[in-house]
């Protein structure tokens, strides 16, 4: 009997969208590449005879298409001009749009200057158009209802943080100090009270030339197209001026930005002068701060190195947002932690450090040391914290950008595989390695896995590993942050012995000052214990035995040659090694979800 070879998901992908487009009499068409953006998002322009559609290919579980449908309907319901929805697949990630053509502000502006009053006119009274309007935040899309979330404290805060988990730890080739980034946060914190409760406007976030269509044969408002709104929150009024007139990507003249700033004033006497031009300086500077960030992000994650060259131009429009007064403790903190030299330095991508995009969660363990618990469930699915252990190893991932990772099975493995599978849809993509047929241990369970982790460095996990990260950056960025593969064949994280939650053991390494690790050796203690979180160089695999090795293997032969280094945590860990310590992690972390 011949074995049909199963299809590759991309193969599958490209079924479904051929039959949403026959579903909707567009399989015959022509189809070109439109310019594509900073998501996983891929657009195409369809022609068949007279007709033209755009198609918005959106693939889950990276993007969701339901944002873009329920903004759609609401600036409908506004009366402005968003493209509208001819067929969808919610579910598969598919939209039919209408076409607004190709005439983007940027590329008018760019054929013809003289017209550039006008069209920031135009995007203003839209802009006012859409404020006054007082558009719903909720709306019904079939089955659901979406529901536009608010631009909170939380959200702020996250979105500023991307300077200093990616920017400035490119920039100087090392992570901030726990003390420095809570330092960041706390100025912000601060100072964006005086916006957080300003939630009264529906924010596009990414309104300016490039996602503006000019159509000259529509009336008032409606001659401004919109485009790229599916981020859309309850946001304060100033976000979409700043948006608008501190473009990354185009110099606005500061003459043209205060005309415009007062046009949208001067139709808006219900708001304060004064505290709107600070709201606008305080939003342009998280806004121009988390670019930043984003576009170090866009390289180092994704591999987009055409950002890099916009950074000069938002470290202009950051430093002029930092000249209001309001801001003087954040510019203070700017001036310290960016000297002025460093500034509005386009980064050349060989200084930046690069996430590793794949992982190994190592999950193939017997538990034998938490037997009963482990005689039914398989060690890492045990629950704490209101998820299993291997839960928030993959979440934890996802968060910092990772995404598809190898997780290995053994003991019980029908539990494993019916549990990831409950995960479908979700980052990151998982891929199973299956060692039913032989307990490969740490190291072979690597390299088992090795052509489905990318030949690059990448994350190794211990499946039953729990921690946080406090108030400190993200420890997986800082990690790749700290990685150098010219120097290391692995980076170990580490904390200090004694430190961690339910851990009571001697140490396993010494550092230097260097970073550089040792063994405990002949000693009683040591002063740091790996708590299974690592960066690993598939070359350091290279010429182990075939079939069950420990990775220890490759950190005696690493130490050797001086190439094992590691890095301090400075969030928590908890040794889950026993029912007690289960029992005990447990009462923790969901206590903490109560409170």
């Amino acid at each position: 009997m011949t074995r049909m070879t199963p299809i590759s998901p991309d193969e599958r992908r490209g079924l479904k969208l051929e039959y949403f487009l026959a579903r909707h009499g567009w399989a015959d068409a022509e189809r070109a590449n439109l310019a594509g953006d900073a998501s996983f998002r891929r657009y195409f322009r369809l022609a068949h005879e007279d007709d033209r559609r755009v198609l918005m290919d959106a693939p889950p579980p990276f993007e969701d298409v339901r944002p873009f449908v329920g903004i759609s309907e609401i600036l409908k319901a506004t009366g402005l001009t968003a493209p509208a929805i001819m067929g969808a697949d919610l579910e598969a990630g598919f939209l039919l749009l209408e076409d607004l053509g190709d005439d983007r502000f940027s590329r008018v502006l760019a054929q013809a200057p003289d017209r550039e009053v006008p069209l920031y006119e135009a995007a203003v009274d839209c802009l006012l158009d859409l404020h006054g309007a007082n558009p719903a935040s909720s709306v019904d899309l079939g089955k659901d209802r979406y529901q536009v979330p608010p631009y909170d404290m939380d959200v702020l805060l996250r979105e500023v943080a991307l300077f200093v988990d990616w920017y400035l730890p490119a920039l100087r080739r090392e992570p901030l100090s726990n003390e420095e980034r809570r330092s960041f946060i706390t100025l912000w914190q601060s100072a964006l009270q005086s916006v957080e409760g300003g939630r009264d406007a529906l924010v596009l976030r990414d309104y300016h030339a490039d996602n503006l269509m000019w159509l000259p044969d529509r009336q008032g408002s409606a001659r401004v197209g919109l485009l790229d709104y599916q981020d859309a929150l309850m946001g304060h009024p100033a976000y979409d001026l700043v948006s608008l007139l501190e473009d990354a990507r185009r110099d606005v003249p500061p003459e043209l930005a205060e005309a415009m700033i007062d046009r949208y004033l001067g139709a808006r006497p219900d708001l304060d002068a004064d505290n709107f031009r600070a709201a606008y300086a305080l939003l342009g500077a998280q806004r121009n701060a988390k670019i930043i960030g984003i576009f170090t992000r866009l390289y180092a994650r994704d591999g987009k190195t055409g950002y890099l060259d916009l950074l000069p131009r938002v470290w202009g429009l950051l430093e002029r947002d930092l000249e209001h007064p309001a801001l003087a403790d954040l510019r203070d903190w700017f001036d310290r932690a960016v000297p002025g030299a460093m500034r509005q330095m386009a980064l050349a991508p060989e200084r930046i450090w690069r996430l590793p995009r794949t992982a190994m969660v190592l999950s193939a363990g017997l538990g034998t040391r938490m037997r009963p618990l482990t005689d039914e469930t398989p060690k890492p699915l045990l629950p704490v914290g209101g998820a299993a252990m291997l839960d928030h190893s993959l979440n934890r991932l996802a968060e910092a950008g990772v995404t598809e990772t190898v997780v290995n099975i053994h003991h019980l493995a029908s539990r494993m595989y019916g549990h990831l599978a409950t995960r479908e849809g979700r980052l990151p993509l998982v891929r199973i390695s299956d060692e039913r047929d032989q307990l490969l241990d740490s190291g072979g369970g690597v390299k088992k896995a090795l052509p489905d982790l990318g030949g690059e460095a990448c994350f190794v996990l211990n499946g039953d590993t729990v921690w946080d990260n406090g108030e400190a950056t993200d420890c997986l960025l800082r990690l790749a942050a700290s990685w150098n593969p010219d120097t290391m064949d692995a980076l170990l994280l580490v904390l200090p012995t004694g430190a961690g939650v339910g851990h009571d053991g001697a140490g396993d390494f010494l550092m230097d000052e260097a970073g550089r690790l040792s063994r405990r050796g002949a000693a009683e203690s040591a002063p740091y214990t790996f708590i299974g979180i690592q960066i690993l160089s598939p070359a350091a695999l290279a010429d182990t035995p075939d079939g069950p090795f420990s990775l220890n293997l490759v950190y005696d032969r690493a130490l050797a040659s001086g190439r094992l280094f590691g890095l301090v945590h400075e969030g928590r860990w908890f040794h889950v090694g026993t029912p007690d310590a289960l029992t005990e992690t447990d009462a923790i972390l969901s206590g903490e979800m109560k409170s």
